[in-house]
């Protein structure tokens, strides 16, 4: 049997994630456009702060990028109850994929974030 989807492959170099423990797997499947599914696993090390909707860089994907706007996907989390529901995953039109907060938020170490994106996308 011949798969017509195509690995994504990610960057996380220079991101503050990039020695956190992070499951990044995604493919392209074929159209016009093309469309990128990429499930997005993040456990973060150390405790942090986050500024209200202001991306942190989890990665980038490898010679793709996202068709028009940013396109933002919530994400089930191991936080606060009140911070519950609102976080997202975000893939950019530069091919970055982030976590957004609307409100400033401290995410204590070793909390876990999971997720999917699925996105129009176009070669880099």
């Amino acid at each position: 049997r011949v798969s017509l989807t195509q690995r994504i492959r990610f960057d996380r170099s220079g991101t503050s994630s990039a020695n956190d423990e992070m499951h990044l797997s995604g493919a392209i499947l074929p159209g016009s456009p093309a469309i990128a599914v990429i499930s997005i696993v993040w456990v973060n090390k150390g405790a942090f702060n986050t500024q209200s909707w202001r991306g942190i860089t989890l990665a980038r994907m490898i010679g793709w990028k996202v068709i028009g706007d940013a396109v933002h996907t919530p994400c089930a989390e191991n936080i606060g109850y009140q911070d519950l529901g609102a976080n997202q995953f975000v893939a950019t039109t530069a091919g970055e994929i982030l976590y957004m907060t609307p409100g400033s938020l401290n995410i204590g170490a070793g909390a876990w974030h999971r997720g999917c994106l699925i996105a129009p996308v176009v070669p880099a």
